[in-house]
């Protein structure tokens, strides 16, 4: 791509930004006189900024001293012209000495009133007589600047007087007397309509009058004195002279703030990258080097760009031809980029990208958080690319796994978190949408079941009000602002991994969401030069095992050979367990001609659908749950039932699929955690927890914990899927099958206590499992731990970075060549996910299985008496022996009122989760005009 410019001007929201904030900021000035000037740092104001006339004045604090250090002011001019008014400082009470006191005269009360009536000294209207108590506080008030003789006569021309007027009549101010009488008086008129006035305002009065306060002796005095140096700026100018100084405009309430240091525009965009995404904050040389320059500003007029001292960058010139690689895991996603010279890990929604970089900062927890959702929906549905979001409206990875974590009893934190985006991806569509209520504002989100919506090649997105909301999309978008943020440039290039079972239509639906998330989190100014969006591309590339394999292999040490490295993959995750079994060898000539160095054959997959972290964990918590039933049932708590647990007497008013119910569930795997995680099986006796009940309201309740049965149950579980994985191996080795087979345990989970002791070669356990799969003469099996977290080397591959880092291996031109014998047995399908059939004496009996061909028929059993009883499960028990009363098994009850005795059903497989079914007869599968009847196999 070149640095051409474009051939239209594409939208520019940085510039808007800039117009915005300039209007508000003329706004602001426009509407409100007077203005705190603030310093740089610190928030006790230094001066006061007149909008009016653009003039700056004394700070507040240099005033509120003067007024404390002098408890008499007169007031004059700024030509020095006396008012002859005097300001009581402490009651801000107005005296005007322009009557008795400067000209020695009396007056009658009514003669007094008469005049005050229309008075107007210095302009101020509100002239009256003081009354006793105001009288006596100005005469007994030390310092007064108008005391003449003993205590406490007033100044009366060249003399002094006794009698001054109050509205009742006349005082005599003599120390021991303060009686009012009649007759003539002094007049001293005061005016109160300062008196509530706060130390701003008073100052600003002044200020508007343009006087200035002395001391009676003239020695000192306060004059605002203005600095022009503001006086002649327009807005946009001012807002350059605040960042010179580093000084900030406040409003007197405090509410409203402007600060533009140390530029303006690194001011109002410096946040763009942390404001939606929690990015570094943008530097100064960002906006105004040359050599630098924001892509939000490309295609901005030339003229307005010098008004603002901003350089434009076309984000066209940081496009890299760098691949990107995306394990969207159950539990934590890792991103991997390959720059040539190394393979990089992105950190995504870290709290500090300051803090140094630990290996744990690349497993993005799969986790988003609603805090206000109608505030996010509004930009997100209007804004296509890059929309203004705030952070804080809904955030995802480390900072949303937080809140899940460190507020386990709080519900409505709880209900506002989505965890495992991957699960909701696969999620059957016939179960009920799932809600999630965002905390400011309690508004409840349905989650409408996934679909394809895949962007167009080549066309740029539209969103509207109407687009339902997509959490893979903006998790997707999140990734996609770090992995194109601007201090490591724009990839147009995406590769995605897959677990092994997942079906087409999953894997599509991923797809489609990370396409448009991704897409989003490009500029606007590049898409609206189009030609990015015909290289764009996110691809699915490998699966998760076979990614895994491809770096857990070199970095063991070990070498592919033509003969070919056998290599088995435990695969434990949050959702399931995959296996996955394949050979690692050296290219045949031919491949090798083609440019190819290695071969990863993928020969065989399976796996235990319902043995994953998370998993485990919700089996823990409907253990504990169903424990303490009878607490439970005073206080009429709901929660979940695992998919493949047994539904335990009692239970059935309990078991719910509510909110409340699954916020309960998730609350108590939460404080179960540790237990699971933990390197040994220690646990308190009793969990004091609050829980929702029936109605939504908290309830504490304090629930008993047998650790001793749920290690045991943990222990079991895990054996279990071991076994089964190793009859699974056996299953796909034959005699050419190179030794030795290299097992390795991969995923987060593998690093259990139970997998580690269930793997241990040193254990009985295991040698006894190996002969029960595969008899006296086991083939040699090395296990190799998981990849270890490497301090010293926080971009080299573990157990979870490792599928990412592995996916970069196999990505187009690196020449490692993958061949998928399972999909293409499957014309790119994935396996079959079932075991279906009949019951015999009370046994499930399999016709279908996971190793069947697709597409055909195999005879299930005869119908009878119009009726055929269809089983059908995930489980890999199924294997050997399962009991039609197993929690695993599902039944079907299928009506075929016509079909004549001795009809046979048949099945042929058509999708991992859907067969078709037909009558026919025995040992003769049915023709092809025979009517056939779907059916969806959920879970």
């Amino acid at each position: 791509m070149t640095d051409a410019l474009p051939t239209h001007n594409p939208p520019t929201p940085a510039l808007a930004a800039l117009r915005d904030a300039l209007a508000c900021f003329t706004d602001a000035l426009t509407h409100v006189r007077f203005w705190h000037i603030l310093p740089q740092t610190g928030n006790d104001p230094i001066g006061l900024f007149d909008c009016a006339t653009g003039l700056r004045y004394l700070a507040l604090p240099q005033f509120q001293a003067f007024l404390k250090d002098h408890p008499f002011l007169h007031l004059v001019t700024a030509s020095g012209e006396k008012t002859q008014i005097t300001l009581e400082s402490a009651t801000r009470r107005l005296w005007y000495a322009g009557c008795s006191i400067l000209n020695g005269k009396d007056y009658a009360l009514d003669e007094a009133k008469a005049l005050l009536e229309t008075a107007q000294w210095g302009g101020l209207e509100g002239w009256g007589l003081p009354t006793k108590a105001e009288l006596y506080r100005f005469c007994t008030t030390e310092g007064n600047p108008y005391l003449r003789e003993g205590k406490y006569r007033l100044q009366y021309g060249n003399g002094a007087a006794c009698f001054w007027l109050v509205p009742s009549g006349r005082v005599d101010v003599d120390e021991g007397y303060w009686s009012i009488g009649n007759g003539y008086g002094a007049l001293l008129p005061k005016n109160n309509v300062w008196t509530q006035l706060s130390d701003d305002a008073l100052l600003l009065a002044l200020i508007a009058r343009n006087w200035r306060l002395v001391t009676p002796d003239g020695k000192a005095h306060l004059e605002p004195k203005p600095d022009s140096t503001w006086q002649h700026c327009t807005p946009q100018q001012l807002m350059f002279a605040l960042a010179a100084s580093g000084e900030r405009l406040a409003s007197l309430d405090g509410k409203t703030v402007f600060a533009f240091a140390p530029h303006p525009a690194l001011a109002i965009l410096g946040d763009c990258d942390h404001r939606v995404s929690r990015l570094p904050r943008l530097e100064l040389v960002q906006l105004t080097d040359p050599h630098k320059g924001l892509w939000e500003l490309w295609g901005a007029p030339d003229g307005e760009l010098r008004e603002w001292g901003m350089v434009a960058r076309n984000p066209a010139a940081d496009v890299r031809d760098h691949p990107v690689a995306i394990d969207f895991g159950t539990s934590s996603t890792v991103v991997a980029i390959d720059e040539g010279a190394h393979k990089r890990l992105v950190r995504v929604g870290v709290r500090d990208f300051y803090q140094p970089i630990t290996p744990g900062d690349f497993e993005n927890p799969t986790v988003i958080e609603l805090v206000d959702y109608p505030r996010f929906a509004a930009l997100w549905q209007r804004d296509p690319y890059r929309p203004p979001l705030e952070w804080d409206w809904l955030r995802i990875g480390h900072e949303a796994q937080a809140s899940w974590r460190d507020n386990a009893g709080n519900p409505a934190v709880i209900g506002s978190i989505l965890p495992r985006l991957k699960l909701w991806a696969a999620r059957p569509d016939h179960l009920p949408p799932l809600q999630i209520t965002d905390r400011s504002n309690g508004h409840t989100v349905t989650l409408a079941p996934p679909s394809e919506r895949l962007p167009v090649r080549g066309q740029p997105l539209e969103v509207g009000p109407s687009d339902p909301f997509d959490p893979i999309e903006y998790y997707a978008f999140q990734l996609g602002m770090v992995i194109n943020w601007r201090g490591s440039g724009i990839h147009r290039e995406y590769y995605l991994s897959f677990p092994a079972k997942y079906d087409q239509a999953t894997r599509k639906r991923i797809r489609a969401s990370f396409a448009r998330g991704l897409q989003r989190s490009l500029p606007a100014t590049l898409i609206a030069q189009g030609q990015i969006l015909n290289e764009f591309k996110v691809e699915m590339l490998a699966s998760e095992p076979v990614a895994y394999a491809a770096a857990a292999l070199p970095a063991l040490g070990l070498t592919p050979t033509a003969e070919g490295v056998t290599y088995a993959v435990f695969d434990f995750g949050g959702g399931t367990t995959d296996f996955d079994f394949g050979l690692w060898r050296l290219p045949t000539p031919e491949e090798e001609d083609q440019g190819y160095e290695e071969v990863f054959e993928h020969f065989a997959s399976s796996g235990d659908n319902t043995l994953g972290g998370e998993q485990l964990l919700e089996h823990l918590a409907y253990r504990v749950f169903v424990a303490n039933l009878e607490v439970l049932r005073d206080k009429r708590i709901h929660f979940t039932q695992p998919v493949d647990a047994s539904l335990q007497p009692g239970t059935e008013a309990f078991i719910q699929p509510t909110q409340a119910a699954q916020t309960n569930t998730a609350m108590l795997m939460n404080r179960l955690r540790p237990f699971w995680e933990g390197d040994k099986p220690e646990f308190a006796a009793q969990i004091k927890i609050d829980l929702l009940d029936a109605y939504g309201m908290k309830q504490p309740v304090e629930l008993a914990v047998d650790a001793e049965a749920l290690e045991q149950f943990l222990s079991e579980r895990i054996a279990q899927g071991v076994a089964l994985f190793l009859r699974e191996l056996a299953r796909n080795l034959d005699e050419h099958t190179p030794t030795p087979i290299h097992v390795l345990l991969a995923g987060n989970a593998s690093r259990a206590r139970h997998v580690r002791a269930a793997f241990d070669p040193n254990e009985a356990r295991w040698a006894q499992l190996l002969a029960e799969v595969f008899g006296e003469a086991p083939p040699e099996i090395i296990v190799h731990q998981p990849l270890p977290i490497d301090p010293e080397r926080p971009y080299g591959p573990t157990a979870k970075t490792g599928v990412a880092l592995g996916l970069l291996r196999l990505v187009p031109g690196q020449g490692v060549k993958t061949v998928d014998h399972v999909r293409t047995r499957n014309d790119g399908e994935a396996p079959f996910a079932w075991y279906v059939g009949h019951g015999r004496k009370r046994r499930f009996v399999a016709a279908l299985t996971p190793h069947t061909p697709y597409g055909q028929w195999r005879e299930l059993g005869p119908v009878v008496d119009g009726v055929f009883n269809l089983y059908a499960t995930q489980s890999r028990r199924a294997e050997a022996e399962l009991a039609l009363t197993d929690p695993e098994i599902q039944r079907q009850r299928l009506s075929y009122a016509d079909a004549a005795p001795g009809m046979r059903l048949w099945a042929r497989i058509v999708a991992p989760n859907a067969i078709e079914v037909a009558l026919g007869n025995a040992s003769e599968p049915p023709r092809a005009s025979a009517p056939h009847h779907r059916i969806t196999l959920h879970k």
